[in-house]
């Protein structure tokens, strides 16, 4: 049997390390800016939509377990663009910098040795800073392996890239 780990440590690695998945960096390098917008068929959703879509889940998720004065989205408005918003190449960066932003705030929240991350904490319904970080991991992974698909449905990917 493996010597046990530091669960802090272990959650790092899950945060800031490729793994079986793939990361937010390998699904939009090299998205042509030109189809931020598009739309896959059979979707009302756009590319940015669903990194948008990351964003919030992600930034509520934080908030939740950090800002007793947080007030969540309602569902499912509040936690997608509206179906006809758009962005240029400037907010298709700022979205993917916040996912960013915000994974480092989990990061350090969970690695914070004043933070038992097992804890019930008291105003987010007794869910603990833990759980509800894996539920935004699970959450991110979804949906990045949903856009990595219709960014092959749409042929979006550089022809140089190997599978």
């Amino acid at each position: 049997m493996p010597a046990k780990r530091d669960p802090k440590a272990l959650i790092h690695e899950v945060l800031t390390k490729e793994a079986a998945h793939m990361s937010l960096d390998e699904a939009v390098t090299d998205f042509p800016v030109a189809r931020i917008n598009a739309k896959p068929p059979n979707l009302s959703y756009s590319f940015w939509h669903i990194l948008e879509h990351i964003r919030i889940a992600q930034w509520d998720l934080l908030e939740y377990v950090q800002n007793p004065e947080h007030t969540s989205p309602g569902w499912p408005e509040g936690y997608w663009p509206a179906p006809d918003a758009t962005t240029d190449a400037a907010g298709w960066k700022r979205t993917i910098a916040a996912i960013k932003k915000d994974l480092g705030r989990m990061d350090r929240l969970l690695a914070d040795p004043r933070v038992d991350i097992f804890a019930p904490v008291p105003f987010a319904n007794d869910k603990s800073v833990v759980r509800c970080a894996f539920l935004a991991l699970d959450h991110d992974a979804y949906h990045l392996g949903e856009f990595a698909i219709l960014r092959q449905v749409m042929q979006l990917w550089p022809k140089k890239r190997k599978p």
